[in-house]
């Protein structure tokens, strides 16, 4: 016997499936474009292959060229700290802190074992405990928590140890102490970068056959890696000084290259090779494979506009919110803090569309610890 209320219990049943599966669907976002099978159809050997040949390869050289070059004028200052070997080292320290921008996101593989951005770049430094270290003549570099070394300490030695180059001078000239440390941190540096490039030598080519998408493999560990470094240009460059993170309450002097006031010159560089990175550009300028094409052959879009091009514009207003900010940037976080402040928010946007959109649609997980959230 067929139930009187059947048809309705049918076709009640039929618009609760189909209700549900509305609202399924709407729970995924409208805005991307995914495939079924993320990017595990996507050749990515080609890519892997620009990285590392390309781009990897040839920035770790090119940085281990001009630091050579800062070592030499460097051992020629303290040996003789005249201050026509100052003006020299300062040059060649400069452009090799400018360099550090387009290499500090190889932390992974080779890097990853000489604590690479901790080696080379742990700022703000701790002044009071390199002065010390100086006069107890402790030279220990080994600690990847310390902030008593690399790139920030000549900043400090040859910018801060005096308001004038006469000091300076008369600082290494009177307290040998000072050459012997300086020396020791040139060192230390030299012989991880060395260890790095001649380990990436062999790690290149299981870099290049790695070719999965899981935890560990290298497009995994590039995605990771392009991401915690451009959370460290928002929040450590940009952020932290600017009062964001700190109710307001600016912090000039935890600015990156304080002494010598690059800290806005480093960020841009930073920024723009990022974007490099992203679109998979080579050294010598010209295009190469990047994340850029891997998104746009799996159609990824954002708000109906193409993902990648979503994160290229990005970076762009990134790079002219950082070019108005006025002055050097630890002047600026109190004279200017508007424009500071507007480059940080720009820069936090970024954070989303590179840590959570791209990620999700070429199904990569991200593993790296970040103690700071992304709303920082």
């Amino acid at each position: 016997m067929t139930h009187p209320h059947l048809p309705k219990y049918r076709l009640l049943a039929a618009f609760c499936v189909l209700t549900i599966v509305g609202f399924l669907t709407s729970c995924k976002d409208d805005n991307q474009k995914f495939t079924p099978s993320c990017i595990s159809e996507y050749d990515i050997s080609p890519l892997l292959l620009n990285y590392s040949d390309e781009i990897v390869i040839p920035r770790l050289e090119s940085f281990d060229n001009q630091f050579d070059k800062c070592l030499k004028q460097g051992v020629n200052f303290i040996d003789n700290p005249q201050l026509t070997n100052l003006t020299q080292f300062r040059e060649e320290y400069i452009v090799v802190y400018k360099l550090w921008q387009t290499v500090s996101t190889f932390t992974f593989g080779p890097g990853e074992d000489v604590f690479w951005v901790n080696s080379f770049n742990n700022f703000p430094l701790n002044e009071s405990r390199v002065l010390l270290d100086v006069q107890e003549s402790k030279m220990n570099f080994s600690s990847p928590e310390d902030y008593n070394k690399g790139l920030p300490l000549l900043d400090f030695f040859l910018y801060g140890l005096s308001a004038s180059d006469e000091g300076i001078l008369d600082s290494f000239k009177t307290n040998s102490a000072f050459g012997i440390y300086t020396k020791a941190v040139l060192d230390d540096m030299d012989k991880k970068l060395d260890d790095v490039l001649e380990n990436w030598q062999s790690y290149a080519n299981q870099f290049k056959q790695n070719t999965g998408t899981t935890d560990g493999q290298s497009i995994n560990l590039l995605v990771n890696a392009l991401n915690k470094d451009y959370e460290n240009i928002k929040r450590n460059k940009i952020g932290i000084p600017s009062g964001v993170l700190s109710l307001g309450f600016t912090n000039p002097r935890e600015v990156e290259s304080y002494h010598s006031g690059q800290s806005l010159e480093l960020a841009k560089t930073a920024i723009q090779s990022s974007k490099d990175l992203f679109l998979g550009t080579k050294l010598d300028g010209t295009d190469g494979e990047g994340l850029e094409e891997v998104l746009r052959s799996i159609g990824a879009n954002k708000n109906g506009i193409s993902l990648a091009d979503v994160i290229i514009n990005q970076y762009d207003i990134a790079l002219e919110k950082v070019d108005a900010i006025q002055e050097t940037l630890h002047e600026s976080v109190d004279e200017d803090k508007e424009n500071v402040i507007k480059a940080y928010n720009v820069l936090s946007e970024q954070v989303i569309y590179l840590k959570s959109d791209m990620p999700s649609v070429m199904c990569i997980p991200i593993t790296y610890v970040d103690n700071p959230s992304d709303s920082d």
